[in-house]
């Protein structure tokens, strides 16, 4: 009561002049109330010095200011040059030895990657950086957008539809999980057209962690470049302090480490492009580059393409391993080729393949009629109701082919008696 009827005082002494108006706080900024509930690593104290304006920033990063809020960085490579131990001159390769690349004009293609405020996706996360890059005469162009400021989302979008309308089909690295959905999200929100959403789309996560999921301890790009490509980076801005790297600058005028940014986002984009003949080559020779043969002989099995599969498969010769040797098998069988695939049972059985030795069972049973051979491997199984009944089948039909022959064996004495 008594703090209440001071407030009320407070406020009539004001307003009939008799006491002083005390300052009322300002509101905290949007950036201070960010700051407030930030997760992770505090962000430094405010900079001492003047805060670098847009087209300072436009200055560092070697681009140009294009409208308010956006900064367009453009760098040509020449096809003769080389990225790690690939020539960029690889992306005219025709690249339809990986299957989802088939019939896909490299020069109609348009490499993606983006550079955002987090990764938990959502209206609250933004692209920040959208890096883009496609084959332009002999050279491939790198494009990139830098926000400086959240009014620059929409000039970004805008203009980078310019070079998506003239593609077929967009390559990421996990793009269809996040980075085209965020940017459709951004698309809407902003109020402009989603071009992503209704492209062909090329994800190269997918065929590396095909080839590579049981070769390698991960699949990041950063592998992929390493061991495929390459290529090894040096001096280069973790991408998990891009988001840091951009708050410093939004909240405090810091561009210090933009330009890592920016040159982290150029090489995910060049060995993005230089993945995509990389992973051509894996898919043409996988015994060859250390990949998972029967992985990709199955990627060719989906899209009912028997001969390749066969082919890979035979190119691994004795290097294929039990499961990958038991798929050639069963191709050999469904194409009739029965020696073929009898000499791989064989080899299998050796080393105590189950699968292998219940398919010469049958293969002695059913093909060569050979009920003895087919009841000894039949025993070699393990004690199952399926395997116990083919066991009890052949051994019936042993019992009647003995009995049949003795028979046989008597008939000519009974006629030479009478």
């Amino acid at each position: 009561m008594t703090n209440t009827l001071k407030n009320r005082l407070g406020t009539l002494r004001r307003q009939t002049g008799t006491a002083p108006t005390l300052p009322q706080p300002a509101a905290p900024s949007v950036a201070e109330r960010m700051q407030r509930h930030r997760v992770g690593p505090r962000a430094a104290a405010p900079a001492t010095g003047p805060r670098i304006t847009p087209n300072e920033l436009a200055s560092l990063l070697e681009g140009d200011l294009i409208d308010a809020g956006v900064i367009r960085i453009e760098r040509r490579i020449g096809l003769d040059q080389h990225h790690g131990d690939m020539p960029l001159s690889r992306l005219l390769d025709d690249h339809a030895a990986l299957p989802e690349a088939a019939g896909l004009d490299p020069r109609a293609l348009v490499f993606l990657d983006t550079e955002t405020s987090g990764l938990a996706g959502g209206t609250g996360t933004i692209v920040f950086m959208l890096g883009l890059a496609r084959i332009e005469g002999d050279e491939l162009v790198v494009r990139q957008y830098q926000l400086t400021g959240f009014s620059g989302e929409a000039p970004m979008l805008e203009d980078a539809d310019i070079w998506l309308r003239e593609a077929d089909a967009l390559v990421s690295y996990n793009g269809k999980c996040f980075d085209v959905p965020l940017l459709s999200t951004r698309a809407r929100l902003a109020g402009v057209r989603d071009r992503c959403a209704g492209m062909a789309h090329l994800d190269l996560l997918h065929p590396t962690r095909r080839a590579f999921a049981r070769r390698w301890s991960d699949c990041r790009l950063a592998t992929a470049e390493r061991d495929l490509i390459g290529f090894r980076r040096h001096d280069d801005l973790p991408g998990s302090e891009a988001p840091l790297a951009w708050f410093d600058y939004l909240h405090r005028g810091d561009a210090g480490r933009l330009p890592g940014v920016a040159q982290h986002n150029h090489w995910d984009l060049v060995s993005l492009a230089v993945l995509l003949p990389a992973l051509a080559a894996v898919h043409e020779v996988p015994a060859v580059m250390g990949a998972d043969v029967l992985a990709v002989a199955r990627a060719y099995l989906v899209r009912d393409d028997e001969d390749r599969a066969l082919q890979l498969l035979l190119q691994a010769g004795e290097d294929l391993d039990e499961d990958a040797a038991l798929e050639l098998a069963r191709l050999h069988r469904r194409r009739g080729e029965w020696p073929q695939a009898r000499t791989l049972w064989e080899r299998l059985a050796g080393q105590g393949c189950i699968e292998a030795i219940e398919r010469l069972a049958k293969y002695h049973e059913h093909q060569r009629r050979d009920w003895p051979t087919a009841l000894a491997y039949a025993q070699r199984l393990p004690r199952r109701p399926e395997h116990d009944h083919r066991r009890q089948r052949l051994q019936a039909r042993l019992d009647v082919a003995e009995t049949r022959a003795l028979d046989g064996g008597l008939q000519p004495r009974l006629n030479t008696i009478v």
